[in-house]
């Protein structure tokens, strides 16, 4: 029997000065940002064919880069405390960069737009703010936690928003909330710092810095279930969006190990874990192609490896010996954007199995003009 064709058999890449250090498509899977440990923004427009430095290379990081769900705004930001945003006018069209906004907390790694919105939340210090890109302004008071925020994430409809301190989760609705109806706060031994919803069930996940790691069940009522003996904490977490019989694929990463997690029947022991046994060093991103139960798993060994969605190795993808930091989809789930120390960054187009693939999207390929 042949052996089966590779998922990627070509690729594009191009570099900055500085490591990459976060990635973010446009929903419509046209633009490609990408941010550099050395503060640098590139923008990348496919349509259109061309590529435009926003920000060149300065002495501060970025650590967070974002598109609004409808496509008007970029945001980026990261050590300067300083939240840059951009106005984006379509294909071709210069972005219209803002003044920078100064927020006065410190270093800035956790911001994310809201899904289907134009609230914009970020973490500064022990506060959770939210820039509202309808009014542009900044939505009064902040919600204030007992310490630094280590990580947040809203659920898939825009509806919750979630962040994780030492000692505390908070759950808020920001925008259905009343002062009669306060957000929600749970206690936590640990500090969480990694946060993610799942799509289908509306699951939460917690990975945290005393090696355990929380998920709640859907709606996130109840005690959650925890699960420990990682080898370190846990740092990054990914769910699939093709629906599971009880709940979705769960990827959870702990230095050079990765586990797939199913929910195999309610109750305690309810989730399967399989080891994803390939990488030889800490695991930076994790993700699963939009639609699909394909895996992406990018490693500090060099390495970015394909997994399916019964854990098994497809391919892995070797960069140049330097190790990759971020990981990214384009919406389409046929494309895959990595970013490595080197300050190179990678683009798969991937033939994604048909039986990973929930249902086709649009945007079939890239189109560009020279």
């Amino acid at each position: 029997m042949a052996p089966p064709a590779p998922l990627v058999s070509e690729r594009l890449c191009g570099d900055l000065q500085q490591p990459i250090s976060a990635l973010a498509w446009s929903a419509d899977g046209e633009f490609l940002a990408i941010a550099s440990a050395g503060g640098e923004l590139l923008l990348l427009d496919f349509l259109a064919g061309c590529e435009e430095l926003l920000r060149g290379d300065r002495d501060s990081s970025l650590d967070v880069v974002g598109f609004s769900s409808d496509g008007q705004f970029l945001m980026a930001a990261g050590q300067d405390g300083e939240l840059l945003l951009w106005e984006l006018g379509g294909t071709g069209v210069r972005p219209l960069a803002t003044d920078p906004i100064p927020l006065g907390g410190g270093w800035i790694d956790a911001a994310a737009w809201q899904p289907g919105g134009l609230l914009l939340a970020v973490a500064t210090g022990r506060e959770l703010r939210l820039w509202d890109g309808a009014s542009r302004q900044w939505r009064q008071p902040p919600l204030e936690l007992p310490g630094t925020i280590q990580a947040l994430a809203w659920s898939a409809d825009g509806v919750q928003l979630a962040a994780s301190c030492h000692g505390e989760l908070v759950l808020w609705q920001p925008c259905l909330s009343t002062p009669a109806d306060p957000p929600l706060r749970n206690p936590m031994a640990s500090a969480g710092l990694a946060l993610a919803f799942s799509g289908p069930g509306h699951h939460l996940a917690c990975g945290m810095l005393d090696r355990s790691l929380l998920v709640w069940p859907q709606g996130c009522h109840g005690q959650p279930w925890q699960f420990s003996g990682f080898p370190a904490k846990v740092r990054q977490l990914a769910w699939s969006e093709q629906p599971g019989r009880l709940a979705p694929l769960l990827a959870s990463a702990a230095a050079e190990a990765v586990i797939l997690w199913t929910q195999v029947k309610q109750g305690p022991k309810a989730w399967q874990p399989e080891p994803l046994l390939w990488h030889e060093k800490r695991v930076n991103a994790l993700a699963f192609a939009p639609g699909s139960t394909l895996l992406a798993s990018a490693s500090s060994d060099g390495s970015v490896a394909l997994w399916d969605g019964r854990g098994r190795m497809l391919q892995p993808l070797e960069g140049q010996g330097c190790g990759f930091n971020a990981l990214a989809w384009r919406p389409d789930g046929r494309h895959l954007a990595a970013g490595d120390a080197n300050g190179r960054w990678w683009l798969w187009p991937v033939a994604v199995p048909p039986g990973e693939r929930q249902r086709q999207r649009a945007g079939a390929g890239f189109r560009s003009r020279a």
